[in-house]
């Protein structure tokens, strides 16, 4: 396995053409806040082949998450994988036209897209009444207490990682607002897409499997299992989390369904015990501020990421993450028995990765720095690609 602490643009020009066999990776989902004009800039400047710089932060103010990675990126993702070699890019519900795009200009096929569904979202919605009544000045009236009953929510701070919460429910102030009471801004989120792409095949299917190794999917080996289909149900482009298929079982059988809940704590922070906890900008039962080793926002789950690199990578495959974060994606490699290679530029991120990777039964783990780095420049500050930079 070989981990590299770097610019994942840079990184990657350094592998050899048609060297990997696989990339599933959860790259930033791009959730700046960007004008329809400054999209219609950027989809512009893609079409022809040209760079576009995108402004601000996104997700928990993040400046590597202001937007979807490049056509160029995705082109040197595209000239390192094998013909034929399928990737799985997560992206943003609002933002998986763009990160299709981008795949598609740098010249990927895309095949489909995995849709992971799971029940513990947290909407953050923007309460209309509460708005008008702040805009007014006008001040609103406690009538109770509730509890978010979500773990890992935060309402009003927008923050994740916490645990349930409560919180004051308050009236609207006159009949003008109270009319709008009720009333967001944002739905619920319940799922996460993958796209399922694919470089394309030289030759046939058949042609291009016995030339490179790649070109199919790996469907006996990640059928459901089921009681009514001894082989197991054939996999489908939907995988749910336990408390979705709970709902889903009250109407219908789900075993066609791949099964899957997000992480644990105890999941997230397995391998980190030396390491220093720190504030995530939540609370946790007693009130008090949550702290955590695996500080990423965004930890997949392990066994996830462990059915959608079984299901695009041959036996003994080489796996690609140019965006590898805290390393779910590694560990899953480390338990499927695949080779890996992770990219990461963030030091923190990379230190919690390889740990990770280690816990969870990673080998002879190579670690690379590219290009070395003077330490003021290791900061969370700075954009993850250099595209963003000035």
């Amino acid at each position: 396995m070989r981990l590299i602490n770097a610019d994942c643009f840079e990184a990657i020009k350094d592998l050899a053409d048609n060297s990997i066999d696989s990339v599933v990776s959860d790259p930033p989902y791009g959730l700046g806040k960007c004008s329809p004009a400054e999209v219609m800039q950027c989809l512009t400047a893609w079409a022809k082949g040209e760079t576009w710089k995108p402004k601000g932060a996104g997700f928990m103010g993040k400046a590597w998450d202001a937007w979807v990675p490049p056509p160029e990126l995705w082109r040197e993702v595209l000239r390192v994988l094998k013909p034929g070699g399928h990737a799985l890019i997560f992206a943003g519900s609002r933002t998986q036209d763009l990160m299709g795009m981008s795949l598609r200009l740098a010249g990927f096929e895309v095949r489909d897209v995995v849709q992971w569904i799971y029940g513990k979202g947290f909407p953050k919605s923007h309460n209309v009444s509460k708005a008008l009544d702040k805009l007014a000045g006008a001040e609103r009236e406690v009538i109770g207490q509730a509890t978010s009953g979500i773990k890992g929510s935060n309402p009003g701070r927008g923050t994740m990682g916490g645990d349930t919460h409560v919180y004051n429910v308050t009236a609207p102030s006159t009949p003008q607002v109270k009319k709008w009471d009720g009333w967001g801004t944002a739905l619920k989120p319940a799922y996460e897409p993958a796209l399922l792409v694919r470089k394309p095949l030289s030759g046939t299917v058949a042609q291009n499997i016995l030339d490179h190794g790649c070109g199919g999917l790996n469907i006996d080996g990640c059928r459901v299992e089921s009681i009514d289909a001894p082989e197991g149900r054939f996999p489908s482009n939907v995988i749910l989390d336990k408390q979705a298929s709970e709902q889903l079982e009250q109407q219908a059988s789900a075993s066609r369904f791949f099964y899957c809940t997000k992480p644990s704590k105890s999941e997230r922070e397995a391998g980190l015990e030396r390491l220093t906890k720190k504030s995530v900008g939540s609370f946790n039962p007693e009130g008090h501020i949550a702290t955590r080793a695996n500080v990423h926002p965004t930890v997949k789950p392990i066994d996830l990421m462990r059915y959608l690199a079984r299901l695009i990578t041959p036996k003994g495959g080489v796996v690609l993450d140019p965006f590898m974060g805290s390393g779910s994606t590694g560990c899953a490699c480390a338990l499927e028995g695949f080779n890996f290679i992770g990219i990461e530029r963030d030091l923190e991120y990379f230190e919690i990765a390889q740990r990770r990777i280690k816990h969870w039964g990673g080998d002879g783990i190579e670690l690379t720095e590219y290009p070395p780095e003077p330490k003021e420049a290791e900061s969370e500050t700075l954009p993850l690609f250099g595209w963003m930079e000035g």
